[in-house]
């Protein structure tokens, strides 16, 4: 079996259940650990209760890992019930008490809401850490990504430097409890983020993908998102998977729990090989429940499996063979897979005649003959054709062309 160990702070695997409404108060945070996650992230107090999640198309495609989006939803709305920093730390005891001693319980330390009010909100933070210490916090995560400390009064904050003295105060506070830096990748550079958080102290990073979204049925009275409230999903997965890529890169080399967009195993492995050493669950924790997340885990250790990975350390960071690849030789595998496009021939058993090929070639490479399609002396081999052609009458082995270049 695989193993999925993180030796950076002695989890049993990759993955940190966010925070969310899965993990407000201790009853849902015990509830939540039943999936066996690496560590949970207790929320933050005052923060309301209800509202609900809106998944588009469905909450099934959601549990297939297919394409969706995620955001906060029209739905009843009622004070937190826990808003004093005593009731968290009770709350901590208990989870302390309970919860399995080998998953870590991070707890979420100040809200952006603290810096729009004003007043003497580094105190109370500091106040916060040293309390939350005694406690028995594994670790504290400062919540910097969207919607929140980013988009907070019209940016009117400078973030950067937001993320660097707060991260920097919290450190010095209490020296001993690891600091995890949550990190936006909406409306500011995700590596001048982290490069502030390192410069600061951070213990890790943890660049994750949610936006001010603005979903809405053309029956717009009939919506049930919440206009500019929390939006993400599958679509951001590549975007933050770039930013753990360019980081590690760019010599960012502590740890990071990135997420954005992981409704299923293949989602959090994407993370892991562009380099991230944890996952974060999110959307999928609060709106696909334990099950949802039990499953992920369990698909990953398979895939590692399968696959021949042993461990986190032979996993991560594995895609960035492909992500610094030497520009000519993308090239010539690019011109690999062209080459095969231009060589094929449309098999006539296949072709039905429904012009998508001729639709999408702008070189005349692909022409009508009769009721068939055919390839003409000007095809280039941009692959458009290949692309669209529903059943297969235009085929190269795509991967398998590919994947040779790396075996060559």
């Amino acid at each position: 079996m695989a193993n999925l160990h993180v030796d950076a702070f002695d989890m049993i695997n990759p993955f940190v259940i966010a925070s969310s409404p899965a993990t407000r108060g201790a009853d849902n945070v015990l509830k939540s650990a039943e999936s066996r996650p690496g560590a949970i992230v207790l929320r933050n107090y005052g923060h309301g209760m209800g509202g609900g999640s809106f998944i588009y198309p469905s909450a099934e495609a959601m549990y297939k890992g297919e394409p969706a989006f995620h955001s906060h939803a029209v739905g009843t709305q009622l004070p937190d019930t826990m808003n004093s920093l005593e009731q968290y730390c009770e709350e901590v005891k208990k989870i302390k008490e309970k919860m399995d001693s080998d998953i870590k319980l991070w707890v979420s330390i100040g809200h952006y809401s603290d810096i729009v009010k004003g007043g003497d909100w580094e105190k109370d933070w500091k106040n916060q850490a040293k309390e939350l210490a005694l406690a028995g916090a594994d670790a504290f995560e400062l919540h910097f990504n969207t919607p929140g400390v980013a988009v907070a009064k019209d940016r009117q904050f400078n973030y950067y430097q937001l993320v660097y003295n707060c991260t920097k105060m919290i450190r010095e506070t209490v020296p001993s409890v690891p600091v995890m830096v949550k990190l936006a990748v909406e409306a500011c550079d995700p590596l001048t983020s982290m490069r502030n958080a390192v410069a600061a102290g951070a213990s890790a990073v943890g660049p994750t993908a949610r936006w001010k979204g603005f979903y809405f049925d053309l029956d717009w009275k009939t919506t049930e998102a919440r206009p500019g409230a929390g939006y993400g999903g599958t679509q951001s997965n590549p975007i933050v998977c770039y930013a753990v890529a360019e980081a590690r890169n760019k010599g960012i080399d502590i740890p990071m729990f990135a997420g954005g967009g992981v409704f299923s195993y293949d989602q959090a492995l994407r993370l892991i090989m562009a380099g991230s050493d944890m996952v974060q669950l999110g959307a999928v924790a609060c709106a696909g429940g334990v099950t949802a997340c039990k499953r992920i885990i369990s698909q990953f250790e398979k895939w590692m499996d399968e696959h021949g990975y042993p461990d986190m350390a032979s996993l991560k960071g594995d895609a960035l063979k492909l992500f610094n690849m030497d520009s000519a030789f993308a090239k010539a595998r690019q011109n690999k897979l062209g080459a095969a496009y231009k060589a094929a021939s449309v098999d006539t058993e296949k072709c039905i005649g429904c012009h998508r090929c001729t639709d999408v070639c702008w070189y005349k490479g692909v022409e009508m003959d009769g009721r068939k399609a055919r390839k003409t002396d000007s095809c280039i081999g941009c692959g458009y054709c290949f692309q669209v052609c529903p059943t297969g009458a235009l085929y190269v082995d795509k991967k398998g062309i590919l994947a040779s270049a790396f075996e060559d």
